[in-house]
């Protein structure tokens, strides 16, 4: 089968995280049987204006890891003009396919990975070649209400011609399912994937440290809360002296966060690492006894699936994606902006970690989340999406809405 995807955002290389999914989505499928392409519109900032000069609207091709990945560069004109900024990348977009089909021939069917614009572009192609597409959601900002009105109608118009909608959790579906409605095809859960270097992680034979470390890694702003993991943290340590926290990645509040370490008298109790790359996030975790995520607001949680992938129990919050992940045997899940059930938890978990057991919470990790598992139902939602198609070839076009580019 050949599967097209257009992402939203995509990667610049194989170590920028941005986006990191959507490509080791892409080549999961490529290593599990189907023919794979990626076509991204990289609209560049207007703050990287000299670009324009070198490489504006020019259409790059490499393949990486058997996915053939086109890329078209250009200027994003019109940042705080919702309609000319989702024409442009249409405009890109849709040019990018006719070269990606001239030169590896109609794929069966399109993935988009997050509507906004990647979904103007699938309905777009949609409604002009019957191909039909099947859509992801990933972004925060709806759980945020970070989307503006012209987004959610634009978002709307774009998915009502698609096939299947996935989100990426339970919690997620049900929230689009009410935002942008269910009347062509419900939202449904549908989760990444955990990179297998995780999966395959062989511990080196070391002397276990004295103490227990709890660790988290994210991105340092007020939505990740990591000043309640400290505050819970600083509780816990008054009963096990002994424990240890590691605080992984960089942003805003880092230098507040440093601040609070002191000022609860735990500084020499708490690493902060500074930005990781992802072999330095297996390196850390794996380092650690158990993860900790303190968010208001995950529309999944990419790290929670690499924690159990280790085999670390999880803490986390439930703010939307880790109750889809978390089983009992897994950890434990807290109200949002709790510090005393954190902390309660911190304390739980390690009187009773034997408790756990790591080889199965690694192996239910494997069987929900790995490679194989993610591409095995995928490729039955595509088979099943084309199967119809070729029924009923104007598929992708029964529900009839105004045009994405109105």
């Amino acid at each position: 089968m050949h599967i097209l995807i257009i992402p939203s955002w995509y990667p610049c290389n194989a170590r920028d995280l941005g986006g990191s999914f959507f490509r080791e989505q892409a080549i999961a499928l490529r290593k599990y049987g189907c023919k794979v392409g990626v076509i991204y519109p990289e609209l560049r900032s207007l703050r990287n204006w000299r670009s324009i000069f070198s490489d504006d609207n020019i259409i790059s091709v490499e393949t990486d890891e058997g996915v053939e990945t086109y890329r078209s560069r250009g200027m994003n004109w019109f940042p705080r003009t919702i309609g000319l900024a989702s024409k442009l990348f249409v405009w890109h977009g849709c040019r990018l396919y006719d070269r990606y089909v001239e030169e590896n021939g109609a794929p069966d069917i399109v993935h988009v990975h997050s509507l906004l614009y990647a979904g103007s572009v699938a309905a777009r192609i949609c409604r002009k070649y019957f191909v039909p597409f099947v859509v992801t959601e990933h972004s925060s900002a709806y759980a945020s209400n970070l989307v503006s009105n012209k987004e959610l109608l634009l978002a709307k118009k774009a998915s009502s011609f698609a096939s299947k909608r996935f989100a990426v959790s339970n919690a997620f579906a049900r929230l689009l399912n009410n935002l942008l409605g269910s009347e062509n095809a419900p939202w449904e859960e549908m989760p990444n994937i955990v990179t297998q270097q995780f999966l395959n992680y062989q511990w080196p034979q070391c002397k276990k440290n004295d103490y227990f470390r709890f660790i988290n890694v994210a991105w340092m702003n007020e939505n990740k809360k990591q000043s309640n993991i400290l505050h819970a943290f600083a509780e816990a340590c008054k009963l096990y002296p002994d424990l240890r926290l590691t605080l992984g990645g960089d942003g805003p509040e880092r230098p507040q966060l440093h601040q609070l370490t002191n000022d609860l008298g735990i500084a020499e109790k708490v690493k902060f690492t500074g930005l990781l790359s992802r072999e330095q996030v297996l390196n850390e975790m794996a380092n650690a006894d158990a993860f900790v995520l303190s968010s208001r607001h995950e529309t999944f949680g990419v790290v929670v699936i690499e924690a159990l992938a280790l085999g670390k129990p999880v803490i986390a919050t439930r703010c939307g994606g880790p109750e889809s992940i978390l089983r009992k045997e897994d950890g434990i899940l807290i109200p949002v902006d709790d510090i005393n059930a954190l902390s309660a938890a911190m304390r739980l978990l390690l009187e009773n970690r034997t408790d756990y057991d790591s080889a199965e919470i690694r192996e239910a990790c494997r069987e929900r989340y790995s490679e194989a598992a993610v591409a095995t139902r995928l490729k039955q939602v595509y088979a099943e999406v084309v199967n119809k198609t070729i029924n009923h070839p104007r598929g992708c076009q029964l529900a009839v809405v105004p045009s994405v580019n109105q």
